[in-house]
């Protein structure tokens, strides 16, 4: 017997659907393998990783984490620090819209960190550091707005790090940038990452003053601002980040004198370091108050009276 018209068309949309999403699933779980293809042929060109191919799921292949429960599984983890890849990094990158973590330090990539990364939403994890990239600060890499932890150490970078920065990637809790050359100011917005507590800026060309806000990120732990161009008064604000550890902020133009009270400032500095700028005035007796201090660098100044 005949099915009513309204059956057949309901039945036609049933196995319409269906199929979109069969099509959308393998389609999806193809786009992550080529993906990973087109990221094989441009990171590796020696050959690194020849195991990714076609004869076993990508899923299996070395150093590729995927999610569990989905069908297909999507990438979320891309794990390869010292490898040896010595290529660059494709903007193919971004298709893999599910990562989570991108891990590629210690390796000897080069060229520009492609601005598709921008596309990664669900990115918490990313691990540049010590490879030749060069160019600018990663264009809208600030888009990456779930990123806890973000390494891009020992690279050639330069340029200006986005002002927005931390108005977007509120969730980052660990920022590396040192032994680049960025150049420009300290990023304001960096004090509206109020989950941060390791900011590593050292050994780069950040001038201008220090942010005073920056004191406003409590749980800050360690602060590097080293071997910079940085000038102007060290901020009085900061001798209030009560958990911070490490504070170093030699070889700069800084000015300004050490608080009187500091010895009640810092109940868990463990390494202090002012050396190579232009403070003046005494050293506070209390300072032999800072029991968990382990070293003190004050060389280069322009203290004056008796050491405590």
């Amino acid at each position: 017997m005949a099915l009513p018209l309204r059956g057949t068309s309901l039945l036609y949309l049933l196995l319409s659907v269906l199929m979109t999403i069969a099509v959308a699933r393998t389609s999806s779980g193809g786009d992550d393998e080529a993906a990973l293809l087109a990221f094989r042929d441009e990171a590796s060109p020696g050959g690194a990783l020849a195991s990714w191919n076609g004869s076993t799921g990508l899923c299996s292949w070395e150093g590729v984490a995927c999610s569990r429960g989905r069908n297909p599984p999507r990438v979320v983890g891309l794990s390869l620090p010292k490898r040896g890849l010595a290529g660059t990094l494709s903007t193919a990158i971004g298709n893999l819209t599910f990562l989570r973590a991108l891990e590629l330090g210690f390796n000897a990539l080069h060229g520009d960190v492609p601005a598709s990364i921008g596309r990664l939403r669900r990115l918490r994890f990313l691990d540049l550091g010590y490879n030749a990239f060069s160019g600018e600060f990663p264009a809208n890499l600030s888009s990456c707005v779930a990123m806890e932890t973000m390494f891009l150490d020992s690279n050639n970078l330069g340029g200006r790090i986005p002002p927005e920065l931390g108005n977007r990637m509120t969730h980052l809790q660990l920022l590396r940038l040192k032994n680049n050359s960025f150049t420009g100011p300290v990023p304001a917005s960096l004090a509206n990452m109020s989950s941060l507590y390791y900011l590593n800026l050292a050994i780069n060309k950040f001038d201008g003053v220090i942010p005073p806000g920056l004191a406003d990120v409590a749980g800050l732990q360690l602060l590097d601002l080293s071997v910079n161009s940085l000038h102007g008064a060290l901020p009085l604000s900061l001798y209030n980040l009560s958990s911070v550890r490490v504070f170093h902020v030699e070889g700069n133009r800084l000015h300004g004198s050490i608080p009187a009270d500091i010895g009640s400032k810092f109940p868990a500095m463990k390494d202090f370091s002012l050396a190579n700028n232009m403070f003046t005035g005494g050293i506070p007796s209390s300072i032999s108050n800072l029991t968990n201090l382990t070293s003190l660098q004050l060389s280069l100044n322009g203290f004056t009276g008796l050491v405590p």
